[in-house]
């Protein structure tokens, strides 16, 4: 055999062992890709809230401190006819509004400015704000309206910590709400807690908060929603701040009347078949003889006023007969306050 068959073969072995360790890849042939990976579900992000906020936040969610301060700043030109109309949620209170013109000399007409507003978180929970540009005379909203709207998430939305130092208190404590009425809740001895109560004297309506022994008030401030004008129906936040002073259980109990109304509980006498009165809180007993249907409720506390039944003689044998001018039920809230 000659030299040359012996090296046909073994160069046809090297060339397809090169095929081979290439990858077996020729100019005819691509290698498999890498599927993507699926993206996972996700939730609209929640960001930490900056101490400004302006159009780009639009839409957005945010983390908000109890008690922090912030602005928001929306572009506007009012010689165009167009201005922001905000609305914002009772945990949420408006300290000032102003504009700033861009242009302070007052000599360019339609340059346009930014409307301020300067804003308090006052309430723990999810608020919101919410704004229209458009010009008030138009009743009919078209594409060049324009809305902002921003989620605030405060503190805990029920019975949570936050940290916020004020001035006579301890800078942690917790914070109830109307959602907390009827529960009951621990705090140490020494400790400081916080109530904060939707509340709209402009209409006559106030919290009356009364406490067991074992607590103290150290602050009662009511925070309007519009700090720089008082508007009939805009309400606010009344916040009570209390410190436990004896261990054991204690008590917070609030209504939500008008002051100058006489208030009384509903009460059950079984005599002459059984009727209704009011036993009032000024010591007196009370015969209604208009009595609608929805209040006989035992127990149920009333806020009424009313006029005495003159040369007329009753039944009942019991207090004093009376025609009912005016009566409402009275909201109240009851927190127990376990002090270990």
């Amino acid at each position: 055999m000659s030299m040359r068959t012996y090296l046909t073969p073994l160069l046809a072995f090297a060339c397809i062992s090169a095929v081979f360790l290439a990858g077996c890849s020729g100019p005819g042939v691509q290698p498999l890709p890498t599927p993507a990976p699926t993206p996972a579900p996700t939730q609209a992000p929640v960001y930490p809230a900056p101490n400004s906020f302006s159009q780009t936040d639009n839409g957005g969610t945010y983390n908000v401190s109890l008690d922090e301060e912030f602005e928001l700043r929306l572009p506007e030109n009012p010689t165009t006819g167009y201005t922001w109309v905000l609305s914002v949620t009772d945990g949420l209170s408006i300290s000032n509004e102003t504009y700033l013109p861009d242009d302070t000399s007052g000599k360019l007409v339609g340059s346009g400015g930014t409307r301020v507003w300067s804003l308090k978180a006052v309430q723990p929970g999810v608020q919101t704000i919410s704004g229209i540009y458009s010009r008030p005379w138009e009743s009919r909203r078209d594409a060049s309206t324009l809305f902002f709207n921003l989620t605030l998430i405060v503190g805990e939305s029920s019975c949570g910590s936050a940290t916020c130092p004020v001035e006579g208190v301890s800078a942690r404590f917790h914070v109830y709400t109307e959602g907390d009425t009827g529960t009951t809740v621990q705090e140490g001895h020494g400790e400081t807690f916080n109530i904060r109560l939707r509340e709209n004297p402009t209409t006559g309506y106030s919290w009356n908060l009364s406490i067991s022994d074992g607590l103290g008030r150290t602050r009662d401030e009511y925070i309007p929603s519009q700090v720089g004008g008082q508007i009939v129906g805009g309400g606010g936040i009344h916040s009570f701040y209390f410190v436990t002073t004896n261990a054991g259980e204690q008590k917070v109990m609030g209504e939500y009347r008008r002051p100058w109304l006489k208030s009384g509980t509903i009460t059950r006498v079984d005599l002459e078949g059984g009727f209704f009165g009011i036993m009032g809180d000024d010591g007196k007993k009370y015969d209604p003889l208009n009595l609608d249907a929805r209040f006989q409720k035992d127990g149920l506390r009333v806020a009424f006023d009313a006029e005495p039944v003159k040369d007329m003689a009753s039944i009942h044998m019991w207090g004093t007969m009376v025609n009912l001018v005016q009566i409402e039920e009275i909201p109240g809230f009851t927190l127990t306050v376990m002090v270990v």
